[in-house]
């Protein structure tokens, strides 16, 4: 089959200020690619494939368009190393009102980013 690239969303909020950071988000359906953020004009392909965490903050939803073709799940990193969490697509999908509901920390400062995987 061939790659289906994605749209989704990544919901963080601040701990200290409660600001909430909608972070439009790319998937290139590349199995240990990384997923791109939006820096201002929407994500895409050539988007960056971090974010600089601005504040310690909480990522608190994942949100995914639709499944893809060659990866199931991210792999969320913390400076270039696995948080532990992975987030498979199945249950993170726009369409659910009941995603799991996610409290994965941040430090102001921490590279943000996420592995896909098959």
């Amino acid at each position: 089959m061939v790659a289906a690239p994605q749209y989704g969303q990544m919901v963080f909020v601040g701990v200290l200020t409660s600001i909430t950071y909608n972070k439009d988000v790319y998937l290139g359906d590349v199995a240990e690619g990384l997923l791109r953020f939006d820096a201002g004009g929407g994500a895409g392909a050539a988007s960056p494939q971090d974010w600089l965490a601005p504040e310690p903050m909480l990522l608190t939803d994942f949100a995914v368009v639709t499944g893809l073709t060659d990866t199931s799940k991210i792999q969320m990193t913390r400076n270039g190393v696995p948080t532990g969490d992975m987030l498979r697509y199945t249950i993170h999908l726009t369409s659910l009102n009941n995603r799991p509901s996610l409290r994965i920390p941040f430090r102001r400062g921490d590279r943000i980013s996420a592995i896909q995987k098959a």
